[in-house]
């Protein structure tokens, strides 16, 4: 029998992602914050049939030394077994003024020109104050749940206003046919936050569109609103599915790069990789 594993971070915000699809009994989360309530909700997967099982909250004591925790479910099976999923957190200490942001979605393909996983999702503050220096951890595991490495990287928007959202791509070099990874996303309060330099940039339009050779575009035309030039700025389309979940990230450039004040620049993004998209969004960043 296969389980899946979903779990939220911690924000009260009811958005679970999945952790871990195993087969084995037992579940180690690694990314918990200590004295936090978490929910996970686990499934198992039978000859092609999903099948709800429980619900279970766990609350991280308030020390990291002190992280054992014996919390355990009972779930039905689609047979008259009973299986017992142990869900055991070992919190990583994190800076006081550290705050986890809330991952929306978090999705993983094969990029096609390079050969390297490429995972995308999209990360909110989930908090009441403005945050900046985030990060997006990725955890890399093997097919036995062995930890393998670790990458980071920065989201598109590395500074978040209350409820803000940014999307984040991240690149890994497969090791093996099978890798399992965990994400995590943090940033660090901050009492204010300085207005982004291309905030006069406005995405005047944008369309979509498939060429003669499979290649995904979204074209448009961006203007500067504002009173100076804006040099550097950088074009960024997240495709999403219907379930509101992110598809895949891509960037362009804006040309002409250097736009005066009232003047238009046109931006094309290109995709390889694009199923079942029904929307996009466009954003312009200092590059």
């Amino acid at each position: 029998m296969t389980y899946r594993i979903h779990g939220d971070m911690g924000s009260g915000f009811g958005i679970h992602v999945l952790r871990k699809e195993t087969e084995q009994s037992s579940y180690i989360d690694t990314h918990l914050r200590p004295a936090t309530f978490y929910r996970y909700q686990v499934a198992a997967l039978g000859q092609g049939d999903k099948m709800f099982l429980a619900n279970q909250t766990v609350t991280t004591p308030p020390q990291p030394a002190l992280a054992s925790i014996g919390n355990r479910m009972l779930m039905r099976l689609p047979t008259p077994t009973r299986v017992a999923i142990a869900v055991t957190p070992a919190p990583t200490p994190l800076p006081p003024d550290t705050i986890i942001l809330g991952l929306l979605s978090a999705s993983d393909h094969m990029d096609e020109l390079d050969g390297y996983l490429t995972i995308v999702g999209e990360v909110r503050n989930d908090s009441n104050m403005n945050v900046g220096d985030a990060v997006v951890s990725v955890v890399l595991y093997d097919a036995q749940g062995e930890r393998q490495g670790e990458i980071e990287g920065e989201p598109v928007l590395s500074t978040l206003a209350p409820g803000e959202r940014s999307p984040f791509i991240l690149k890994v070099k497969r090791s093996s046919s099978e890798v399992h990874y965990s994400v995590r996303a943090t940033a660090r309060a901050k009492s204010e936050m300085h207005a982004r330099s291309t905030s006069t940039l406005r995405v005047v339009s944008s369309r979509r569109f498939e060429d003669d050779v499979g290649l995904y575009h979204i074209a448009g035309v961006v203007e500067n609103k504002g009173t100076g030039h804006v040099e550097q700025a950088r074009v960024v389309v997240i495709l999403y599915d219907r379930g509101d979940g992110v598809v895949n990230v891509g960037f362009g450039y804006p040309k002409p790069a250097i736009l005066a004040p009232g003047k238009y620049a046109d931006f094309d993004v290109t995709f390889t990789y694009y199923p079942k998209v029904v929307r996009h969004v466009v954003l312009v960043v200092a590059d």
